[in-house]
């Protein structure tokens, strides 16, 4: 049950990222601010992490001893 979560949680950060790279709403890089450049690169990071932190806790929760 608990992998299952984990694996939801992956897929939903995944889908941040996703949606943040290739929304048809989104500017593309060369108009953006300096500010709303900064604001992306944290988000895209905080997705990917997210997604990588759920799928290592879905493969580890399956390695007990």
């Amino acid at each position: 049950m608990i992998r299952i979560i984990a694996i939801i949680i992956s897929l939903a950060g995944l889908s941040v990222v996703l949606y943040l790279l290739f929304s048809k709403m989104q500017k593309p890089w060369d108009e953006m601010t300096g500010k709303e450049q900064k604001k992306k690169k944290i988000m895209i990071a905080s997705g990917t992490s997210v997604f990588l932190a759920g799928l290592i806790a879905a493969l580890l929760m399956g390695k007990k001893k």
